[in-house]
């Protein structure tokens, strides 16, 4: 149902061992109690039918980001003809895509809107709008088909989101036949991100796929001059006449985010119910059999690197530029230090952030990680940021040091278990 929803297919990097057991106990996906926000939502409006009376289009769409909390500055715009609704998305009439920390919500003139409405523990719950000219069908439903590509292979099997850049021809169709990038993270070279998609904003001296139609040449894709954003599409159709290019970067960190929470959630809560021991502490972990574990430990180093960034692509010397919208709102929520440190200080030249530790710490995803899985992440946490930064030697001593300050003083469940192991 959802292939291809919100942005354009097969995302995520390459893994170890899959994991395909989603839908059956202990995860029990399709049964579990959902606090993600659109089923939040829906429940508190009661009949939404009823409630959701605004027209289809910008009247409903500006409706749900108030009520998801979604900030329409976070707007950013993808033209590729890669999902069910390809008959509506063209160069000319992009999607759109608008998100927080916790949901993902697309639309397109002319369109249904999807929703992509993160679980912190069972992952991504997909609502997709009924026909726009059905009145009779809930507003919004869930349908198990959505999973045949948000929890199949590009997701190692478990309910997550997708992306792709690819070589886009005129129409917004990908050439076939021709190299396409499924990877999506703060990792990917920028010389392979975002193609299909439209970009505001300066880059410096970055390489980036952004703003081009490609065609064939030789049996090659070649992409051509890259045009303003302004020169596809009519910005009058849509909420807002950008794609922010700090969005953009922090929709790419976050849906891998998502993805190695995730997955770590999933393999914990799988081997202590194998083990049939309550998670109570880092302990916990030790219960889990031995080949459990060894894939455990696997899914958390990738989870420690990318939440240092320790494999992050340069950004270049250039400072980037934003339009400022956007930033204003991310900056709104920042936890600070009382001498006004944040893991949300952006740097934008070299590398995104100043203090190279995610934000996304702080969200509900990893908050609702079992207690076993986050204390192993805070003693790993401790180890790199004291004395031992084998494998992160991207952190000087001093930007360490800034890190273990920021956290110690707006996570005060990472303090406390610094302190009793100290």
């Amino acid at each position: 149902m959802f292939r291809g929803f919100l942005l354009a297919l097969m995302a995520l990097p390459a893994y170890g061992q899959s994991f395909n057991d989603y839908d059956i106990g202990p995860h029990d996906y399709f049964g579990a109690t959902l606090t993600d926000p659109m089923s939040v939502l829906l429940k508190r409006l009661g009949d939404p039918n009823e409630a959701l009376s605004e027209p289809n289009g910008k009247p409903l769409v500006r409706r749900l980001l108030k009520e998801l909390g979604i900030p329409m500055e976070s707007q950013v715009l993808v033209f590729t003809k890669t999902s069910l609704q390809r008959r509506v998305v063209n160069p000319e009439s992009p999607r759109a895509l608008y998100f927080n920390e916790d949901v993902y919500l697309g639309w397109m003139p002319n369109g249904r809107i999807e929703i992509a409405s993160m679980d912190p523990k069972v992952g991504g719950v997909f609502y997709f709008q009924r026909p726009l000219d059905d009145s009779e069908q809930p507003i919004f439903h869930r349908e198990e088909s959505c999973l045949g590509c948000h929890a199949g292979s590009a997701t190692n099997f478990l309910p997550g989101l997708l992306a792709r850049s690819v070589f886009p021809d005129g129409n917004g169709r990908s050439l076939k036949n021709v190299k396409t990038f499924d990877r999506i993270g703060h990792q990917v070279p920028f010389d392979e991100r975002w193609g299909g998609w439209l970009l505001s904003g300066e880059v410096g001296t970055a390489r980036h796929m952004a703003n081009a139609l490609a065609s064939v040449e030789d049996g090659k894709a070649t992409l051509g001059q890259a045009k303003q954003p302004s020169k596809f599409f009519n910005a009058e159709l849509h909420l807002r006449p950008d794609s922010d290019v700090l969005a953009m970067l922090l929709h790419d960190h976050q849906i891998s985010m998502h993805h190695w929470m995730m997955e770590a959630h999933y393999r914990v809560r799988q081997g202590l119910h194998d083990a049939k021991v309550k998670d109570t502490s880092r302990a916990s972990l030790e219960a889990i059999e031995s080949g459990e574990r060894e894939d455990l430990e696997a899914c958390v180093d990738r989870l420690m690197r990318y939440l240092l960034f320790a494999d992050e692509a340069p950004m270049g010397e250039e400072s980037w530029k934003d339009g400022g919208d956007y930033r204003k709102v991310f900056l709104a929520d920042r936890r600070q230090t009382v001498d006004g440190r944040s893991l949300k200080d952006l740097k934008l030249c070299e590398r995104i952030f100043k203090y190279r530790c995610s934000y996304m710490i702080y969200s509900k995803a990893f908050a609702a990680l079992p207690l076993s899985l986050r204390e192993e992440v805070y003693h790993r946490l401790y180890k790199v940021l004291t004395n031992d930064a084998d494998g992160f030697e991207h952190l000087g001593q001093e930007e360490r040091e800034g890190i273990l300050s920021i956290l110690t003083e707006t996570l005060p469940e990472a303090a406390a278990y610094w302190s009793r192991e100290a």
